[in-house]
């Protein structure tokens, strides 16, 4: 095994806040490993956008919500790199609809990708973590998990559940060095909000204090920190950044 210098894993990087942290990450001086599945060209381009000679940047296809997919990925990562630095449990999707409309498919979808995903990954990487002694954990939750939506109980209850996973993580983890922390998002400027009108945004921002949409850039420079050595006495907490929208 040739063990390179300190790498990431990010699931779900190929495209928005995931695309954000592993740029953010790379430009950090951390070499990365994301996840994707269909975006192709995005992941390609992710690649020989950020790719350098200091920093290695490469994007693997892989079903984060299929334990055997997850547990091939971490095998092959760790056989060359050694065990990452930190873990970023970035992937997750929505099947939005009121709890008496939603399918027991639509149910299950979210709670495979968004909350059995992040349970794969921490299991498949972490025993290496541990046998080093030092790593992190970044769970990505959302202000959807603290406050509810309607329409999104699916979604709300992997959110809620991953807070509650990064406290219990925190408490196992810590004697062997290892922070956990979570972060969650409010509305923030992605791919799915570009389709939006003028209108529709404003309406939207008018609901967060700070009166605008928060940017992949700040959610990616929290993810940042919490990797950092301003952080090392951090961990089981979720920061909220949302503008104020749950306050």
């Amino acid at each position: 095994m040739i063990v390179s210098k300190a790498w990431v894993f990010v699931s779900g990087g190929s495209r928005g806040i995931g695309a954000g942290v592993v740029k953010a990450l790379v430009d950090a001086n951390y070499s990365v490993a994301f996840t994707y599945v269909a975006s192709d060209d995005a992941a390609r381009a992710l690649e020989d956008a950020l790719g350098n000679e200091d920093n290695w940047c490469r994007g693997y296809k892989c079903d984060m919500g299929n334990q055997e997919s997850v547990d091939q990925l971490a095998a092959e990562l760790q056989a060359v790199h050694g065990a990452p630095y930190a873990i970023i449990n970035n992937v997750g999707i929505t099947r939005d609809a009121l709890m008496l409309h939603m399918s027991a498919q639509h149910w299950g979808e979210v709670i495979r990708n968004n909350l059995d995903s992040a349970y794969y990954a921490t299991r498949a990487f972490t025993t290496g973590m541990i046998e080093r002694g030092d790593g992190c954990i970044v769970n990505m939750s959302s202000v959807t998990g603290i406050k509810g939506n309607p329409g999104q109980a699916n979604y709300a209850a992997t959110k809620a559940a991953l807070i509650g996973m990064t406290r219990s993580l925190a408490v196992e983890l810590g004697r062997f060095n290892i922070r956990v922390n979570s972060v969650a998002p409010g509305i923030i400027a992605t791919e799915m909000t570009a389709s939006l009108t003028d209108q529709q945004v404003r309406k939207i921002a008018s609901q967060v204090p700070l009166r605008r949409l928060g940017r992949v850039d700040e959610i990616a420079a929290t993810v940042t920190f919490l990797l950092s050595r301003g952080s090392c006495y951090t961990t089981g907490q979720t920061f909220v950044v949302d503008g104020g929208l749950s306050a």
